[in-house]
């Protein structure tokens, strides 16, 4: 699957069309310039440097390409009335640009962590950390990016992403009503053991306070405001648990008290919660980064751009990521604030039918729906094909695809476990999933049959934690 992987990106990149940008980058600060695999050479292009740092930039909320995103306008502003973020980014590209092929593909970060390394070209990364600060030739796997010339780059979109392990993340934004705290009653689902660990006790041991963390603050502590509840399964009846078995350990956790912790329990949180990020800023960081890379001038300060000659741009994201780029591409930021097209192509793999749950009040973008958790979270929201189709529940006509002259080439790759549990059919189907729809001319969309959605080019079919031998397929 690693070679078909490899290819649709290749196959995305022969139509590109370079044209030059601005954006609302206020500032690069580049941290460190550094050689990548002491020096190693990659084919024609020779040997690559890294690049680190952080960039600056402020969006328009009366922009009409900016209204879009959620509370923008709730934000803080500074004095001209801009809002304000920062973000880490980070690149490799050709030592001597000239050998390059003047392309960027830009590595939508998974949770804050880079993935293109080993999800497209076979590396083996010996830890998160290590995955995350690509520096040795091993790095690389078999290279095939940066022997064809290619500039990939990462940058911060979630604030909530952590920067531990070299991950990379962005400055948060609170929104407030006119300088008060917004509070929303809101709910947290938290799973032990599949996205929180569980530590449970030994035989013959006391109960162990276990921690449950939660996405937002709670605008209050007092117990009578919020409601816990327990259940097997998403269908399951709700069991409340009283207030003598949990309690607030601090505003943003809760523990059981006297409780085992039961990993696979779907514990639901009902509070109140404040102060809600503007996770939409990261969709406007992204597009402006790279519009701001393609151009290759300078920032408002006069610092240049570390990129220059950019004549073609691609977008590659698998799982949170792919759903990210659906968002990007759906809710029109591929267009610039400068009316300019930011990304020539498009490829998002594994990520179904649905989008991030993150241009929303309160959003929650790590959150995403699988066999067992977060069914009833924002994901599969129509639209999920690139075909402009009608929805039969709301009436509503609408495609991913803007069709507004802005849309990037777009490709989609999905296995078998989105059509079983992402609602991958409806990529290809009507909403109703009864019939097959004809893609645009500039869409396409492939099932890469009896792959699993996490497959790595290292895996074995030695049996993992399941009945069954795991997939080898990478």
């Amino acid at each position: 699957m690693q070679t078909i992987l490899q290819r649709c990106v290749l196959l995305s990149a022969l139509t590109m069309i370079a044209i030059p940008v601005a954006a609302r980058v206020t500032e690069i600060n580049t941290r460190s310039v550094e050689p990548f695999a002491n020096g190693a050479a990659f084919g024609e292009t020779g040997a690559y440097e890294r690049v680190s740092g952080t960039f600056k930039g402020e969006l328009d909320p009366a922009d009409a390409r900016n209204k879009v995103i959620v509370n923008l306008d709730k934000a803080p502003r500074n004095a001209r009335g801009m809002v304000e973020y920062e973000a880490d980014f980070f690149l490799l590209r050709p030592a001597d640009a000239a050998r390059g092929n003047h392309k960027l593909i830009y590595d939508v970060t998974n949770r804050g962590r880079k993935i293109i390394h080993w999800r497209l070209m076979d590396g083996r990364p010996k830890s998160v950390a290590s995955a995350n600060d690509p520096k040795n030739p091993e790095d690389a796997g078999n290279g095939l990016f940066l022997r064809r010339g290619y500039t990939l780059v990462w940058s911060g979109w979630d604030s909530e992403a952590p920067r531990a392990s070299n991950g990379m993340s962005m400055s948060a934004i609170i929104a407030s009503d006119h300088g008060k705290p917004i509070v929303r009653a809101i709910r947290d689902e938290i799973i032990l053991d599949t996205r929180d660990r569980a530590d449970p006790p030994k035989p013959g041991e006391a109960p162990r306070k276990q921690l449950l963390k939660l996405y937002y603050d709670a605008a209050t502590l007092d117990q009578r405001e919020a409601r816990l509840t327990m259940r097997r399964g998403e269908k399951d009846p709700r069991i409340e648990i009283p207030a003598s078995g949990w309690a607030y350990a601090g505003p943003r956790a809760l523990e059981l008290v006297g409780i085992n912790p039961e990993p696979g329990v779907i514990y639901e949180f009902h509070y109140k919660a404040k102060d809600p990020r503007v996770l939409g800023v990261g969709l406007a960081a992204t597009r402006d980064l790279i519009s701001f890379l393609r151009a290759g001038g300078n920032d408002a300060k006069g610092n240049a751009s570390p990129l220059k000659g950019i004549t073609g741009t691609l977008a590659f994201g698998a799982s949170q990521s792919g759903r990210f780029l659906r968002d990007f591409v759906y809710l029109g930021f591929n267009q610039d604030e400068s009316a300019r097209k930011v990304f020539d192509g498009v490829y998002a793999h594994t990520a179904g039918a649905g989008g991030v749950f993150l241009n929303y009040e309160f959003g929650q973008p790590n959150r995403t729906n699988t066999q067992h958790e977060d069914h009833t979270f924002p994901e599969n929201v129509f639209p999920f094909s690139a075909a402009r189709l009608t929805d039969p529940v709301t009436g509503k006509t609408d495609g991913l695809l803007r069709n507004d002259g802005f849309d990037p080439l777009w490709m989609e790759t999905n296995t078998s476990t989105e059509y079983w549990q992402k609602g991958a059919s409806l990529t290809v189907t009507d909403p109703l999933g009864q019939k097959d729809v004809a893609l645009p001319p500039t869409a396409r969309a492939y099932l890469i049959a009896g792959t699993q959605h996490g497959a790595t080019a290292w895996m074995t079919s030695t049996r993992g934690s399941c009945v069954n031998p795991r997939n080898p397929h990478s």
